[in-house]
């Protein structure tokens, strides 16, 4: 066993079951929920960290919530205009990119705090035709940031299918079949932003602009995002 692990938490299946590779190899796991004011059905993911903390002790699960608004607003709006010159309707499928970036910067104050060096983050390969944060190149570009601050980043469940079965082989319940679950869902919360995001991607970014382009532009405008946004970073 490790020290601990810090998870990007959702209450989904991906970051469920990325929470579950965790506890197998750390004595406690830090689940970093994020909010903002677009959200809905914030509490959601409660259910699943108290299965959690039935199934593995509750003194393993650590739980951290926190507001990102103010951070996430100077990801996306810091360099946009220089973004939306370059990549011209790129600038929208960021919206979600630039909301992750503040995910993991608060994450890593965090982890300084308590001498954590090591975040699952569960990302996964399914969405990622239409959400840039879901990208290789994304993915790669934030190992990269890690690494220069001394910590990893680790994305276990990417290239796993069905997540939700796979949780169910550790004996958990509350997330069966939630991959087929649609708009709503009833492990984590629901945010309009991504639903315009994923409709913009779907009917005008990839039938227009190239299937591939999201996943090539992703991990440079990451890099760039970051050397802007660094002094904005707790």
């Amino acid at each position: 066993m490790s020290k601990d692990i810090s998870i990007l938490f959702s209450g989904g299946p991906d970051s469920t079951l990325a929470t579950l590779y965790a506890l197998q190899k750390a004595d406690r796991v830090h689940l970093h929920t994020y909010h903002h004011l677009w959200m809905s059905m914030t509490s959601n993911h409660k259910k699943v960290i108290a299965e959690l903390r039935e199934k593995f002790g509750a003194e393993r699960i650590v739980e951290h919530e926190a507001q990102i608004d103010t951070l996430f607003k100077k990801c996306y709006f810091t360099g946009s205009s220089k973004r939306l010159k370059k990549y011209r309707t790129f600038y929208i499928p960021w919206i979600c990119g630039a909301c992750k970036l503040a995910m993991h910067a608060t994450t890593i104050a965090y982890n300084r705090l308590h001498d954590i060096d090591t975040t699952y983050d569960g990302a996964n390969v399914e969405s990622s035709a239409y959400f840039a944060e879901q990208t290789d190149s994304y993915y790669a570009a934030m190992k990269e940031f890690y690494r220069s601050i001394g910590m990893q980043c680790e994305h276990p469940v990417y290239q796993v299918e069905r997540t939700d079965i796979e949780t169910e082989k550790f004996g958990l319940i509350t997330t069966k079949n939630t991959k087929k679950e649609h708009v709503f869902f009833s492990t984590q919360h629901t945010c309009p932003i991504g639903l315009l995001v994923h409709a913009h991607a779907r009917l005008y970014y990839r039938p227009f602009r190239g299937k591939n382009r999201l996943n090539r532009f992703a991990g440079e405008v990451l890099e760039q995002t970051i050397a802007d946004c660094r002094s904005f970073f707790p």
